[in-house]
């Protein structure tokens, strides 16, 4: 409770001390595996960014997204009228540590510790409503550089448990980089008065020496307004709905989604259990396919704010696992 409340309190104090006119949204995203009582492989995620919708208002973020559309790849999108947004993920950082983190002794086949810390940008095009074309470019750093061990050890801290003691069993420092490109299309019928189902398929391929996979999915939705989200926004490679917002211009002030799905990720590289590409390091054998099982709830505004909680039990990633993993994810987004 405490780290949640510590969670929203960063995104109160974002949005009251930011006196930059240009930003939209502020958007927080916060993941940990605490609701299994776990603390192992996935155990937290983590990232903060901006995004800006009103390119004529924004002219430094409308030539950013000119320069990186070209990613976007929208052949094959239906006619109709299109939204552009982009968004600047400032800061990121996601930690992966072995059961009993906090005992200097390895069990044979434990996965190795890691982290990542990035930073980067989006930039995405809703067309007619009913897709959504992305592209992302996320760069850092792997390894002891991006402090998973002082983040999580804060934790520790905080909650009077042991620190994990890494040693030398983790990745080695190594610079990263991600790019992705995802497709998204979404097909609904109101049931009346703004309500209504909705289902939204997708598409991803992501390349880098942090991931590399493609990925297919869908998500089942029920709410009110469903036509201002695309679902969640969470922490790569979990499903992401990239933080687009299309405001309704007219019906009720709120709405909601409860939302449940599922994706399906064809793995060729995991930093995080093959080990880093430009040095040894340890490693463990990775399952190639890896599945998500998504289910939550969020609630928005019309202008663009917007909470959203949701739980995923991730399939094994590699062979040694001790069992499929759980952990819950928290979405704060505020518009200035």
């Amino acid at each position: 409770m405490r780290m949640i409340f510590a969670f929203l309190a960063l995104l109160v104090t974002l949005t009251l001390a930011s006196t930059d006119a240009r930003a939209q949204r502020g958007v927080l995203v916060w993941e940990n595996d605490a609701i299994a009582d776990t603390d192992r492989d996935y155990t937290q995620g983590f990232r903060a960014s901006l995004v800006f919708d009103d390119f004529k208002k924004h002219l430094l973020a409308a030539q950013a997204f000119d320069f990186l559309k070209v990613g976007l790849m929208t052949a094959g999108a239906p006619a109709g009228p299109v939204r552009q947004q982009l968004e600047w993920v400032f800061v990121g950082q996601s930690i992966f540590t072995p059961p009993n983190s906090s005992n200097p002794l390895r069990a044979p086949g434990d996965r190795p510790f890691g982290g990542w810390l990035y930073t980067g940008v989006n930039v995405a095009q809703e067309t007619a409503g009913r897709q959504l074309d992305s592209f992302e470019i996320l760069a850092g750093v792997v390894g002891p550089a991006a402090l998973a061990n002082e983040v999580q050890g804060g934790f520790h801290d905080l909650l009077g448990q042991r620190r994990p003691t890494p040693g030398n069993y983790q990745i080695r420092n190594e610079p990263a980089l991600l790019l992705a490109w995802d497709r998204r299309w979404k097909f609904g019928t109101e049931i009346g008065n703004r309500f209504g189902v909705d289902f939204i398929p997708s598409v991803g391929v992501t390349a880098g020496n942090v991931y590399t996979y493609g990925s297919v999915g869908g998500m089942v939705r029920f709410g009110r307004l469903l036509s201002s989200t695309w679902g969640p926004t969470r922490v790569r490679p979990s499903p992401s709905g990239a933080s687009f917002f299309s405001p309704a211009t007219e019906g009720p002030w709120w709405g909601f989604a409860l939302f449940a799905g599922v994706e399906g990720r064809a793995v060729a590289h995991n930093v995080f259990l093959d080990g880093n590409l430009l040095t040894s390091s340890p490693s463990v054998k990775k399952n190639v396919l890896v599945g998500d099982a998504v289910a939550g709830l969020e609630i928005f505004n019309r202008v663009g704010s917007r909470i959203a909680v949701s739980a995923t039990y991730r399939s094994k990633e590699y062979t040694t696992q001790v069992s499929p993993h759980i952990f819950g994810s928290l979405e704060a987004s505020v518009k200035f």
